[in-house]
């Protein structure tokens, strides 16, 4: 709605250039990005017993094909074998 007859519009209202604060926080985003991705792939490794693939592996719990969870899991840099767990029945 407009109190006059002439309707006009502030060239500033069209600028698409985002906020300083709203750029600042997607940059922070992908920044903590690759942290978030190795904690959720290391919990669900903790979870499946440093399984990858499998009905009980990570790749299965996570939603993902498993060589697309190994490939991640090497740029990321995670230690599979630190989640691996000794089956008791396996023992002597």
């Amino acid at each position: 709605m407009c109190d006059t007859e002439n309707f006009s519009v502030d060239e500033s209202w069209l600028a698409r250039q985002p906020l300083a604060t709203e750029a600042n926080s997607r940059v922070e985003l992908y920044r903590n990005l690759p942290s978030q991705e190795k904690t959720i792939i290391e919990t669900a490794l903790s979870e499946s017993g440093g399984r990858v693939f499998g009905p009980s592996g990570a790749a299965e719990k996570l939603g993902m094909p498993r060589s697309t969870l190994e490939s991640k899991i090497r740029s990321l840099k995670i230690d599979k074998k630190r989640f691996e767990t000794v089956d008791s029945s396996k023992k002597n």
